[in-house]
């Protein structure tokens, strides 16, 4: 599987969504993991994960721009699994990983703001599926507060939108955050089992 996690707005958890299943495909195959963002966040997640001598590890390389596609579809011939990880902003990074996904998932918090970014992502989600017809694109719920109404006002703008809402939800916790600044995954730390189920239950539909 190719998968793109996308999203034109920064501070929404892709690096925390990406890392994270890249570790977990790179426990089925050989994985690789693409940082498509200047900002190189997960090539860092990567290094501590190196110096920690954590395993399994997806081969991670950084690539910007036209290249995210263009080398990127060479790279992903020699892994099971590839995942990239576009920057927080319509890029030609972002754009590049559209063309060469087989699935986009889309992290997506609930706030307006978070709503006014989907609306610039659909936009060009559009035109990538000009180039590449067979884009599946998910959103996922992240760093939700299910003491509000906010989530469910979110859900009704992406069912208005026609999108696949996965039943998987990821909400604030600070052991993600604990996670990527130790280059682990929530499972490895094992400090809180509802991240470890979140991040399990996502893993496992992902890739239904």
């Amino acid at each position: 599987m190719r998968l793109a996690v996308v999203n034109t707005k920064g501070g929404v958890g892709k690096t925390t969504i990406a890392t994270h299943l890249a570790a977990m495909f790179a426990g089925m195959a050989p994985a690789l993991l693409i940082d498509g963002d200047p900002q190189a966040s997960a090539a860092s997640w990567a290094a501590w994960r190196r110096e920690a001598g954590r395993d399994p590890s997806p081969t991670t390389t950084c690539l910007v721009g036209k290249a995210v596609y263009d080398e990127g579809k060479n790279l992903a011939k020699n892994f099971g699994h590839t995942v990239i990880d576009a920057g927080g902003r319509d890029s030609a990074s972002l754009r590049a990983a559209l063309l060469l996904a087989e699935r986009a998932l889309v992290p997506v918090g609930a706030s307006n703001l978070d709503a006014a970014a989907m609306t610039d992502l659909l936009e060009i989600v559009e035109l990538a599926k000009d180039f590449n017809a067979a884009l599946d694109v998910r959103v996922l719920l992240m760093r939700i507060d299910p003491r509000t109404r906010d989530t469910g006002d979110m859900i009704d703008y992406l069912h208005e939108n026609k999108l696949r809402i996965l039943d998987a939800r990821i909400c604030e916790r600070v052991a993600y955050r604990r996670a990527i600044g130790e280059g682990a995954t929530v499972a490895e730390i094992g400090k809180d089992p509802q991240a470890v189920a979140e991040m399990a239950a996502l893993f496992q539909e992902i890739q239904a």
